[in-house]
């Protein structure tokens, strides 16, 4: 299992600035299309193989994979296209309604995934699964994108040595722009310090304070809410005080109440209470920083830099999570789970902070900032 876990997390480290480079080159509404059905006929690939008495292991680690490696070459094309598709003035919107859907969906789909296996059994669950993909890829067919200038006419392989240069290009952008190169690195410091602090939650939860699964998953359950709520404020929020401010304070909501767990005494009621409560913010908060950052960029980008540019957020976000799990280890080796939770709370708090004494916080977003001398 830790084989299998580990092959579908390798693409996180090093696709991303592959299909940063990729997404700037080609017609991105193509490229989202292909994202999707190449999903659906690798997930398809498992019923017909489990027909067939063909599935083995070796297979879904393959599948795994490659699937994995097409959902970063998804998240890294999505926010790039969307740009071309609404004006500046309605990012904030169209993300937030973006990731109120996503957030509705990953309330209600383990239930319905949970159902479906129960009735259907796992392979055709998995089939239906496929045939939603397939589904997604036509409805992104029918968009109408405007020609984007640069986009590439021919599908000849370029030289090696021109994908190296538009990589650190788009690394150049990011960390040699005053704006884009905090959000960058408060960005990374907090997905951190949350997967170091995600599994000492459900430990604590567990072990520490003695509540039941039923209760931990009320517990876990509260961050969807949480999550709705963001995407319903964070235009307003950015209408009143802009994305900068918004990004500055929205990392603060994120950070600050996971230091509520560690002080939680016993697995009374009003302790169930507090903690859900702190991942409902925590979640809140994590939902309203990502869509407002997520709009900054794309408002700031030229639209030639914005697959580099989004990749290499993406890359620094994840650059940390393979060791964050051993950290996790020898932070509640040494300090125990309450201890090593209060050690990541104090951790979430950093990105605020970096912001907070930026030149991100008060900042009026305006269109075309990237790249400009800062």
């Amino acid at each position: 299992m830790g084989l299998f876990v580990g092959v579908g997390m390798a693409p996180m480290a090093f696709a991303w600035p592959f299909f940063g480079v990729l997404a700037d080159r080609v017609d991105r509404r193509r490229m989202l299309v292909a994202t999707y059905t190449g999903r659906a006929v690798l997930l398809g690939s498992l019923p017909v193989a489990a027909l067939l008495g063909l599935l083995s292991m070796p297979w879904l680690i393959v599948v795994y994979f490659l699937v994995s490696t097409l959902h970063v070459a998804f998240s890294v094309v999505s926010p790039s296209l969307l740009p071309a598709l609404v004006s500046g003035r309605e990012l904030v919107d169209a993300n937030s309604k973006l990731e109120l859907t996503r957030s509705a969906a990953m309330i209600v789909g383990p239930s319905i995934a949970g159902f479906l296996a129960e009735l259907l059994g796992a392979a055709n669950t998995v089939a239906i699964d496929a045939v939603c993909y397939l589904a997604a890829a036509g409805l992104i067919v029918t968009l109408t994108v405007p020609k984007r200038a640069g986009a590439a006419e021919t599908t000849a392989a370029p030289p090696a040595a021109s994908v190296w240069r538009d990589i650190r290009e788009g690394l150049s952008t990011v960390f040699g722009d005053r704006l884009l190169r905090p959000m960058a690195i408060s960005s990374g410091i907090m997905n951190a310090f949350f997967y170091i602090r995600t599994p000492l939650l459900a430990l604590f939860v567990l072990e520490d304070l003695g509540f039941s699964a039923g209760s931990l998953g009320l517990i876990l359950a509260a961050a969807g809410p949480g999550a709705l709520v963001g995407s319903f404020v964070v235009r307003r929020v950015n209408g009143r005080v802009g994305l900068g401010t918004t990004v500055t304070w929205a990392a603060f909501v994120a950070g600050g109440p996971v230091l509520i767990v560690p002080l939680v005494p016993d697995n009374s009621w009003w302790s169930l209470g507090l903690l859900i409560l702190s991942t409902f913010t925590v979640s809140a908060g994590v939902q309203t920083y990502s869509i407002s950052l997520v709009s900054a960029r794309q408002i700031m980008t030229p639209d030639h830099l914005l697959g580099r540019v989004n990749a290499t957020f993406r890359w620094v976000a994840w650059a940390a999570t393979p060791v964050t799990a051993v950290v996790s280890g020898l932070l509640a080796e040494l300090f125990g789970l309450r201890g090593a939770i209060a050690v990541a709370g104090a951790g979430l708090l950093l990105p605020a902070l970096f912001l907070a004494f930026s030149p991100v916080r008060g900042t009026r977003i305006v269109p075309g900032l990237a790249g400009q001398p800062s």
